[in-house]
């Protein structure tokens, strides 16, 4: 969709420049010079467009961008339509002239679009007023009238003219934050369980379930010498920061965390690493 605007919008914006040109040539204007300047007008339209486009997202006014391009697009259709008189009677004038109307509704439907959007993401898109069809407009004006009058002042009186800014949602937490969190709990408590980690991460306003938390400590403690390697060297660096610096207790915290199975030539030499980097 996105593509076949642009394109739509490319080739229009092309006709509207040839035409300009046209007549700035006949003029007496030279070639580049007459080409450059309708290209800096159409250049100039878009980045008006782009700022009030950028505006509407921003739930910022952008009237002064909309003046612009009514201002260009008026130009632009004025010296359209003298350019089509001239090569090709009124037909082709306004032909021309209505290159830059289209170019400034389809703007205009685009920025409606985006607005309705962003309000719709905020949830300000009002209720539709009620349909009255048109055989009741013809038997029953005054009726007609007044059903559509009170259902706009009933609108009104539930305006309010103070509308707060919108709260961002709360971020919802990721697989590997809740991750990082587990294992920077695990380093200040190595011996801690899921229920102590999960405290810890509620307290931190992280929401992890107990059956998560206990996923990521069996995959963490679960034996293997690559993976069990690197959480020993963690456990160690733990011990050594809070003073338990003697083989004997912290291969007995190892134990306990890993399991028996850890050999003490690991942990001795896991140990003396430690110490050396600290």
């Amino acid at each position: 969709m996105r593509l076949v605007w642009a394109l739509v919008i490319a080739m229009m914006l092309a006709a509207a420049a040839w035409s300009i040109s046209g007549k700035l040539m006949l003029w007496g204007m030279a070639h580049w010079l007459a080409w450059g300047l309708s290209l800096m007008f159409d250049l100039a339209a878009l980045l008006c467009a782009e700022y009030a486009r950028r505006a509407v997202e921003r739930n910022t006014p952008a009237g002064l961008a909309r003046l612009a391009i009514l201002a260009l697009v008026s130009v632009s259709g004025a010296i359209n339509w003298s350019h089509g008189l001239d090569i090709g009677g009124p037909v082709a004038g306004y032909g021309l002239a209505s290159i830059s109307a289209l170019v400034e509704l389809l703007f205009e439907l685009h920025r409606r679009d985006v607005r309705d959007q962003q309000r719709a993401a905020r949830g300000l898109v009002p209720e539709r007023l009620p349909h009255i069809p048109l055989i009741a407009w013809i038997m029953y004006t005054g009726r007609s009238w007044t059903t559509l009058r009170a259902a706009v002042g009933a609108r009104l009186d539930s305006l309010d003219a103070a509308q707060p800014a919108p709260t961002a949602p709360p971020a919802e937490q990721g697989v590997d934050d809740v991750r990082e969190a587990v294992l920077d709990a695990l380093r200040k408590t190595p011996d801690a369980t899921a229920q102590d980690i999960v405290q810890q991460l509620t307290g931190q306003g992280i929401t992890a379930g107990e059956d998560a938390v206990q996923g990521i400590l069996d995959e963490v403690r679960k034996p293997g010498r690559s993976g069990r390697r690197l959480y020993i060297t963690d456990t160690v660096r733990t011990l050594i920061a809070a003073g338990t610096r003697d083989l004997p207790d912290v291969l007995a915290v190892v134990r306990r965390i890993h399991g028996p199975s850890v050999l003490e030539s690991t942990v001795d030499r896991t140990l003396r690493q430690a110490l050396r980097a600290a």
